[in-house]
Parts: C-alpha cells; sequence; structure tokens
C-alpha cells in the first residue's frame, strides 16, 4: 500500500477574485428525440476567469464567433458543496452577467484537489 503525502500547495484563494454562479442543468429527452434542458440548483464559487481566444471573430474578421476561456474555482462552493460533483458537461457558469457553458469535465490541477480548471465557451 503506497501512502501519499499531504501536498502542501495552499489554497490560492487570493487569485479568485471574481464570483460565479454555477447553474446544474438537467436533460431530459421527450418522445420525439428532442433534448430539453432546465436549471436545476444554482452554486456560487469564487472563481478566476481568463480568456483564451476568439479566433474565428479574430481570423475571419467576423462581428461574431465563438469565444473561449478558463474558469479557475477552489474545491468547494460557498456552501461547501465538492466543484468536482457541481460541475458536468452540461453546466452554465455566470461570471460578470455573461453566461459560459461548460466544456468538458473540471480538471483537477496538480492532482492535490485544491483548484479546478474548467474550460468554457461562449458563442457571441
Amino acid at each position: 500500500m503506497t501512502i501519499t503525502p499531504q501536498s502542501s500547495m495552499p489554497s490560492p484563494t487570493r487569485f479568485l477574485r471574481q464570483t460565479a454562479t454555477l447553474t446544474v442543468r438537467l436533460s431530459t429527452q421527450e418522445t420525439s428525440g428532442a433534448w430539453e434542458t432546465t436549471d436545476s440548483v444554482t452554486y456560487t464559487a469564487k472563481c478566476n476567469l481568463q480568456l483564451a481566444t476568439s479566433g474565428e471573430s479574430a481570423i475571419f474578421k467576423r462581428a461574431t464567433g465563438t469565444t473561449l476561456g478558463r474558469v479557475f474555482l477552489g474545491a468547494t462552493a460557498t456552501d461547501g458543496t465538492s466543484i468536482a460533483s457541481i460541475i458536468t458537461k452540461t453546466s452554465t457558469i455566470t461570471v460578470d452577467g455573461v453566461v459560459w457553458d461548460v466544456d468538458g469535465e473540471p480538471i483537477d490541477l496538480c492532482s492535490n484537489g485544491v483548484v479546478f480548471q474548467v474550460n468554457v465557451f461562449r458563442n457571441s
């Protein structure tokens, strides 16, 4: 049995200067085959949003495009719920009034359970 030492990585709360609203969405399939999503529960968490790219609008000189970003979150929401159990690929994250769709599952940076990265996108 291997013993993993405790991490000495501190919680980076001083870098999480924004507030995010995490919305859990439930998806149900109708008899016609169409999918409906409804907002279920919302959580609040400290975060840091970093924009990654706005490729289509820059490359093709369009007014619209897909904007990519990364949201860094602490281990828990403000009510103590684990971030890893809240975020799914159908969730949305609202930061500063802008709604972002989640692109995949949260990534546990450094495998320490201290900081999670969530890739997000929005179509403008």
